[in-house]
């Protein structure tokens, strides 16, 4: 057995290399070629078999022991946010409107850290080890959804489209960058791990008219208030208390209306997640439900369109807990979390553990000092961190494949 944290602290100038290069260069969901380009040529020169063109723009480099064993998947996400950098760091983004603002840049730079030290010891594993590049987890950019389209897909992040494409074996694991847990920790879901996300979109319509005059028009604003009201006690009154569950509205508008009319439409856009497919099944059936029965008691009509998103990450038990236990080896004693509470945000590997078991567990980079949460334009990465990821996913390799 070799030393991993000491070898992964030793690539700690390569790895910040690699990431301040991709930091400046954020790509959106399925335009990555620059990046998964870059990851192809490291595998390579890894001496790995690499696969590239997965999914339009992912890659998986397989890393074979050569000796009999199982197969352990490691994912990490390559996409960027559509967000305007505000960070004064000298590696910003140089493209202007997007960044990477969800950690990505760093969880392709600790798995390319990984891949590298896992090729220089083969005798310390067996079986094989996919090192999966993922692209498009934040969900299609709208300029990109033709080309997925065309492409064979009709789901949402790219998991599902990589699985489609043959990559999924053996068990999964992935990490996150996660900046309200300490630099230093690690926090782990015994289960329930990030919750399942879909969209629903509803437009009422009624007839338009004057404002002075609505008995002659019909007016689809009360119908969307009963409504908007209806959808918050679904909750509440038709899922199980014992349930996490969270309904929102996000987008309420009256298109193209002004102070003195009764408008002719009335628009709802919203999303809901939970763990659990039953409750997700319930709710994909209530809300057309109540949209419909609520705009026929006004004298409207309801359209409701839904987008089917992400399934939840569901963290095997007994997997969850051999992470904890093999994480103290890189994080020290103490340092790992092990929680039952569950986090509503949402992630797309749970696509994966909707089919084989695996892990996802967030990798400590607050430092106590304004720490700006993901998805914000401040966001900036403890570099430190790095080669803790890296000697996170070699640790969790070892372990898996002994």
């Amino acid at each position: 057995m070799f030393d991993v944290k000491k070898e992964a602290a030793a690539l700690s100038a390569e790895l910040e290399t690699i990431y301040k290069d991709l930091h400046r260069h954020p790509e959106i969901g399925y335009d990555e070629h620059r990046t998964s380009g870059i990851i192809a040529d490291y595998l390579r020169a890894c001496g790995m078999e690499v696969q590239t063109g997965i999914a339009i723009t992912g890659v998986v480099g397989t890393l074979d022991s050569g000796r009999p064993g199982k197969t352990l998947l490691i994912r990490a996400d390559m996409d960027c946010l559509q967000v305007e950098e505000m960070t004064a760091c000298d590696y910003r983004s140089e493209n202007p409107g997007k960044m990477h603002a969800c950690g990505h840049d760093a969880h392709v730079t600790m798995l390319l850290g990984a891949a590298k030290l896992l090729s220089a010891h083969r005798d310390a594993f067996r079986g094989k080890i996919k090192f999966l590049f993922e692209p498009s987890e934040e969900s299609i950019p709208a300029s990109m959804k033709e080309t997925v389209r065309a492409a064979g897909y009709d789901g949402e992040g790219g998991a599902g489209f990589m699985i489609q494409q043959g990559v999924l074996e053996g068990v999964a694991l992935a990490l996150h960058v996660q900046p309200a847990v300490p630099a230093g920790k690690i926090q782990i879901a015994r289960h329930e791990a990030t919750a399942s996300s879909d969209v629903y979109d509803i437009m009422l319509t009624g007839k338009g008219g004057h404002g002075a005059m609505p008995e002659n028009a019909v007016d689809p604003v009360p119908a969307m208030a009963e409504l908007i009201t209806a959808i918050h006690m679904l909750p509440t009154r038709e899922v199980s208390s014992m349930e996490n569950c969270v309904i929102s509205i996000g987008q309420v508008e009256l298109p193209g209306s002004v102070w003195n009319v009764v408008p002719e439409r009335a628009h709802i856009v919203g999303g809901f997640r939970t763990f659990n497919n039953d409750v997700r099944a319930l709710l994909r059936q209530r809300i057309p439900e109540l949209a419909e029965g609520i705009a026929k008691a006004n004298r409207c009509t309801a359209v409701c369109t839904q987008t089917l998103g992400y399934d939840a990450t569901i963290n095997d038990e007994a997997m969850a807990l051999e992470v904890s236990r093999t994480l103290e080896n890189i994080v020290g004693e103490g340092n790992v979390i092990l929680t039952n509470k569950p986090f509503m945000g949402s992630e797309d590997f749970g696509c994966f553990t909707q089919h084989v078991p695996g892990v996802l567990f967030w990798l400590g980079i607050g430092t106590g000092e304004d720490d700006k949460p993901l998805h914000n334009p401040y966001f900036k990465m403890d570099l430190q961190a790095l080669p803790v990821g890296t000697a996170c996913h070699v640790q969790n390799a070892l372990h898996f494949l002994k």
